[in-house]
């Protein structure tokens, strides 16, 4: 019992980072900037601040692993939710999302996630696949996964962005802890839809490097995890396995 009370006393400390509201700050001109959740485009947008922002919002869409890289088993089905903090032009993309996954067979899952900030104009939602290449055991003594990811921003009016990213991830696995650490390439498009602005699609592409503790006692799953892009964010997923 002492070591899940140490595994909870931590990610608590975590999830007092992972859960701060995000509310804008910036005021910059000719940025794009989140306004009390909202996308705002404002009339003085350069090609080069959309290209910026197009980068950060696919820091903000990325479907996060939150998890060590073993698969869950054929037939089994993993609930969560997700908490992530990370940062967007001096605001916050801070808001739960659902996370849902099957297990396809014993190295295959199945993922998808979603969320909406109800303070806010905007929301997501992704899918992913985890594909198992090692699994820990007699022959392997880490476990390895590879996971191609999508995501799409749902809800502003004046703005449509997307991502997609491939992670590679390694960990141990100590009894009911496993750490773990993984690297990512991303790329994100944004498609800009405002009357005050005419700008053609903006790409960007990022890699990220993040490492995580997951844990393990009876039905809950909990996993924490600190990740360096653009900038450094932080995750948290409290959930249930069966």
């Amino acid at each position: 019992m002492k070591p899940f009370v140490t595994v909870i006393g931590a990610l608590i400390l975590v999830v007092s980072f992972a859960v701060i509201p995000a509310r804008a700050q910036g005021s910059d001109s000719g940025r794009p900037r989140l306004v009390a959740t909202a996308f705002d485009l404002q009339p003085g947008l350069t090609k080069d601040k959309f290209d910026e922002f197009t980068a950060e919002v696919g820091s903000v869409l990325r479907f996060r692993q939150l998890g060590d890289p073993a698969a869950i088993g054929r037939g089994n089905v993993d609930l969560s939710w997700e908490f992530d903090h990370a940062p967007i032009y001096g605001s916050t993309g801070a808001f739960p999302r659902m996370v849902a996954r099957f297990g396809v067979s014993d190295r295959v899952d199945i993922g998808a996630w979603g969320g909406l900030d109800t303070g806010g104009d905007y929301g997501l939602a992704g899918v992913d696949t985890k594909i198992v290449l090692l699994q820990q055991g007699a022959r392997w003594p880490v476990s390895v996964s590879i996971r191609p990811s999508i995501t799409s921003l749902i809800g502003p009016s004046k703005v449509w962005a997307g991502s997609a990213s491939i992670d590679v991830s390694a960990s141990r696995a100590f009894g009911p802890l496993s750490p773990y650490v993984g690297v990512a390439t991303s790329g994100s498009l944004a498609i800009e839809r405002s009357k005050d602005v005419d700008l053609d699609p903006a790409t960007a592409d990022r890699a990220f490097a993040y490492a995580g503790l997951a844990y393990r006692w009876r039905l809950l799953s909990v996993a924490a995890e600190v990740e360096n892009g653009a900038g450094v964010s932080y995750g948290l997923r409290i959930g249930t396995r069966f």
